[in-house]
Order: C-alpha cells, then sequence, then structure tokens
C-alpha cells in the first residue's frame, strides 16, 4: 500500500469538508438571520420587563379598520440552543474528519495511533448523524404541539409561550403586513430542516473514510487485528510485482589513503625522505623485507719488527 495521491486524498475529504462544513455554517447563518429579524421588530417593556412587539392590522375577525396594539412575547429558547449545538457538534467532527483522513492517508505511523484516529472519526459521525436526526424529530414534534393563535381573540391572550418559529409563522398569518414575518419563518424553518443534510452528509463521511480502514484490513485491523498490511505475514505481501531489479554495486566506504615505501636501511649515510604516493583503490602493497648487509669483519695489522735504524736516519717532522 503506497500513499495517497493528493487528488485521492482531496475526493475522499469532500463529503467532511465541502459538504457537511457548509451545511452545519448554513445552518448556523439562517438561526443567526431569524433571531436578527425578530430583535429588530421587538423592544423590551419598560415596566414588566417582557419582551414585546408592536402588530399593525385587524385586532378581531369582524373587523374592517386596521390598529396597532403591542403584544407581549415568551420565547422557547430550547429548540434553538438544540440546533446551534448541532452546528458546534458538526465542526468538531468536521475538524476530526480532516485530520483523521490526513493521518490515514500515509503508510506510515504506528497502528495504535491511526487506530484511535479511525475511532474518533467513525464515533463522531455515529453521534452527529444521531443527534441531528434525534434534534429535527424532537423540534418537529415541539412545533406541532404548539397550536399558535386560532384567531385574532387568541393574540392578545397573556402568557403565550411559544418557539421563534411559531411566532414568525403565526404574525405572517395573521397579520400579513408585517413583511419581515415571512422571511423570519422561512429562515426558521429552513434551519430546522437543514439538520437532515447534515445527518446524510455526515454518514458519506464516514463512508469515504472506510475506503482507508479497508484498505489496512476493514473491521479486522479496527477491533485490534494486524490487518493486511502490519508485518506482511503471507506470501501474497511478499511477492515482487515485476522482475527482481540488478544488483547495484554501492561507493566504497573509504576514499583512497595515501601510503608510504621506505626503502631497506642501509648501514652508512642518512636515511633517505619517505616518498608519498597517492592510491587511487584499496590494493594489496608488497612488504619488502629488510636485506642482510654482509658485516665486514675488522682486519687484524700483522706486527712488523722494528727496523735497527738509528736515530739519525728517522724521519723528522717539523
Amino acid at each position: 500500500m503506497r500513499n495517497l495521491s493528493g487528488c485521492r486524498v482531496f475526493l475522499l475529504a469532500v463529503p467532511a469538508v465541502l459538504l457537511l462544513f457548509p451545511v452545519s455554517v448554513l445552518v448556523l447563518i439562517l438561526e443567526r438571520i431569524s433571531t436578527s429579524l425578530l430583535n429588530d421588530h421587538t423592544y423590551r417593556d419598560f415596566r414588566s420587563g417582557e419582551l414585546t412587539i408592536t402588530l399593525n392590522g385587524r385586532n378581531s375577525t369582524g373587523s374592517t379598520a386596521d390598529s396597532q396594539f403591542d403584544v407581549a412575547m415568551d420565547m422557547n429558547p430550547r429548540p434553538v440552543i438544540a440546533i446551534l449545538g448541532v452546528c458546534v457538534a458538526a465542526y468538531i467532527v468536521c475538524a476530526i474528519d480532516a485530520f483523521g483522513i490526513w493521518e490515514l492517508k500515509k503508510v506510515e505511523g504506528t497502528n495504535r495511533h491511526q487506530r484511535i484516529w479511525t475511532w474518533m472519526v467513525v464515533v463522531g459521525n455515529i453521534l452527529l448523524a444521531a443527534l441531528s436526526l434525534g434534534i429535527f424529530a424532537w423540534t418537529t414534534s415541539v412545533q406541532n404541539s404548539e397550536a399558535g393563535w386560532q384567531s385574532y381573540h387568541d393574540v392578545q391572550k397573556m402568557n403565550q409561550e411559544y418557539t421563534r418559529e411559531t411566532w414568525a409563522c403565526q404574525i405572517e398569518r395573521f397579520f400579513p403586513k408585517e413583511g419581515w414575518a415571512s422571511a423570519t419563518c422561512g429562515t426558521a424553518k429552513a434551519s430546522r430542516f437543514l439538520l437532515i443534510p447534515t445527518a446524510v452528509f455526515s454518514l458519506l463521511a464516514l463512508a469515504s473514510f472506510w475506503i482507508l480502514i479497508r484498505q489496512r484490513g476493514g473491521l479486522k485491523w479496527l477491533w485490534g487485528g494486524k490487518g493486511r498490511y502490519a508485518g506482511f505475514d503471507n506470501v501474497y505481501e511478499l511477492q515482487q510485482g515485476g522482475p527482481p531489479a540488478p544488483y547495484m554495486q554501492g561507493p566504497p566506504q573509504w576514499g583512497p589513503q595515501p601510503y608510504y615505501i621506505v626503502p631497506p636501511n642501509q648501514q652508512w649515510g642518512p636515511p633517505p625522505a619517505p616518498q608519498m604516493m597517492p592510491q587511487m583503490a584499496p590494493q594489496m602493497v608488497p612488504q619488502v623485507a629488510p636485506q642482510m648487509v654482509p658485516q665486514v669483519a675488522p682486519q687484524t695489522v700483522p706486527n712488523e719488527q722494528k727496523s735497527d735504524a738509528t736515530a739519525e736516519a728517522r724521519p723528522v717532522f717539523r
């Protein structure tokens, strides 16, 4: 198994980086837009401190004239908090997916380290898919359980607690002149229904990650086994794909070293200076054994008898 190329890594990261992350960002943006639109048309009552909105329209079914009246709003923030929690979880899972794919794209690394990343990616995507579908089902049930306004007489009732989506949609229904309510209702519904693509894209990211898991041996490697490439146990992994490469002799481990040739010692005179000769390649240099120089034995001078020359006949040195 060789390291994955950059194009293949990009294709494996598409579900996590280019699908899951943008959808989670879009959910957050739509949720913030609906919140901003509703907050721009509400205010806090100075006396009671309640969130109040001023509506322009009919205040009864039989009325034909428009009038302005204030409505106290009690907001149920739990669905919004749950949707924002899914967005944060999606950001974390996207980061884990990106780092996990980058870690498993290469052969290098210990099995324990790569197996930890694999379990983080698998568990993270499964939990994100389950969380997205669960929050979508719960928020939908909350929306269906809220009856909302049935007539104009229900508008000014006290202690009405609804979600942001319910408030915006029923204002759009009973007060069509409030144009902002239509945009608020649409963005709130879109942020809730985008939880379904979030779950689908998290499962797609898990499917793309399964390609890397299968290359290492699948579930056997994931549960602690050696897998296909941990140790090359079978003969199939040891077979070569082509003819064996010719043996290439490497360079010598040492460079040429100079050596000296010393002539044999002589008995008389100073020894000559050694000559340095470069050695181009390691070779055997014959060792010259020292030659035996014949020793000249001292000669004995024969004793000559003194002549009977007189003192006058002897030479005088001056």
